[in-house]
């Protein structure tokens, strides 16, 4: 019961540091999946951090989830929301409440969305940066966040969001650039980052 409460309550990622929010939703994914194979078993733990991320944890400008949280569970009025981080949000929450991902996932195109030849996800919605690097992100190319716009696919392909979903793989078809190599084709950067090719797989299927 005491660790029950303890992730109802978000724990920190690592010792001495902040609670990253998107880190805390795999483990309520986590939990919410294990509920589905143990009659429920601490179903209510994910309702209560749901409830608890809906009324406590989301961004007065934005409406989306907050980044990062204080050690004692209070939002850092001056940290930034991410990109990266309310993408990945949006996806893991297609998995634990699917009305509450839908919401999420507009507020990020609202925010966060940006048109044109590079189409994708903005690391930061209220400044440009045409290149950079972010200690969570990676590279900032163009305003864009390579990993934010790779898991904003997830949600845009189990919304059935047709449109943004392709201009979402053309920016990585751009930036990735596939090949055929013994009849499969794989992004040609995946040389590089095979984790990236992963994720990108991963999104391409995610399905309710």
């Amino acid at each position: 019961r005491q660790r029950q409460m303890c992730i109802t309550d978000s724990l920190p990622t690592y010792p001495n540091e902040c609670i990253y929010v998107p880190d805390m939703l795999v483990a309520i994914v986590a939990l919410n999946n294990y509920s589905k194979l143990n009659k429920g078993k601490y179903i209510s733990t994910v309702r209560k951090w749901v409830r608890k991320a809906k009324s406590e944890w989301l961004d007065k400008e934005t409406g989306l989830l907050v980044s990062f949280l204080s050690e004692d569970g209070i939002p850092f009025k001056a940290a930034p929301v991410k990109g990266s981080y309310s993408a990945l949000n949006c996806l893991y929450l297609t998995q634990i409440d699917s009305v509450f991902a839908r919401e999420q996932y507009h507020r990020l195109k609202s925010h966060f969305l940006q048109s044109g030849l590079l189409f994708g996800i903005r690391e930061y919605h209220d400044y440009s940066c045409w290149l950079g690097f972010d200690i969570d992100a990676g590279p900032v190319l163009f305003n864009l966040s390579p990993s934010g716009t790779a898991f904003a696919v997830g949600s845009a392909t189990y919304f059935n969001d047709v449109r943004v979903r392709n201009n979402f793989l053309r920016t990585a078809e751009i930036a990735g650039h596939s090949v055929m190599w013994n009849n499969t084709r794989h992004y040609l950067l995946a040389e590089i980052a095979l984790v990236g090719e992963c994720i990108m797989l991963a999104m391409r299927t995610t399905t309710p």
